[in-house]
């Protein structure tokens, strides 16, 4: 094995396939992105229905978009009458493209994951899932954007027991400021 500069060739050979490789996601992210590149923070409201549990459970959160960061983030409270939940949830576009560019509407394809933690009158919920977000984005002003999301989920539950498959359908409805 030649070693060079203090490391093995292999080894900085990975590192570079690496750097390519976030190199050409970074570009590719940035060439079909159609939100804005600075900073966003909004709201979202919505819920959502769990495999093996009954009703709807809705949410709301604080959304957030940081400068050259292509992870848009949701910072999640649930309270009802039975339990408390926090959540966070970060997600990146795949896709994020014009639909209707004449009065600002796109849609945007993403992956992502999701961490919650909930507590009943005598229980705790912990668990983590893969999430695919698909939604509209309106930006009637540069400023403003309204968006709508439906995200499906698949995960594992932690607490109280281990539980797999974990999951359901999920809904949001948004307003974020961009500056």
């Amino acid at each position: 094995m030649a070693v060079q500069d203090g490391l093995p060739e292999e080894r900085k050979m990975k590192k570079g396939l690496l750097v390519l490789v976030l190199s050409a996601i970074i570009t590719t992210g940035a060439a079909f992105a159609d939100h804005p590149g600075g900073f966003g923070i909004g709201v979202q409201f919505g819920g959502g229905g769990y495999w093996g549990a009954s009703g709807f459970h809705p949410h709301a959160a604080l959304s957030l978009k940081l400068p050259k960061f292509p992870i848009f983030w949701a910072i999640r409270m649930d309270i009802t009458n039975d339990h408390f939940g926090l959540g966070l949830s970060g997600d990146y576009y795949l896709i994020d493209d014009k639909l209707a560019p004449e009065i600002g509407l796109n849609w945007y394809l993403g992956v992502g994951g999701s961490f919650g933690l909930s507590f009943g009158n005598d229980w705790m919920g912990l668990g983590v899932a893969a999430r695919l977000p698909i939604g509209l984005s309106w930006q009637p002003l540069p400023l403003l954007e309204i968006f709508l999301q439906v995200v499906p989920s698949l995960g594992l539950d932690i607490l109280p027991g281990i539980h797999f498959p974990s999951g359901g359908f999920g809904g949001d409805f948004g307003i974020r400021l961009w500056f």
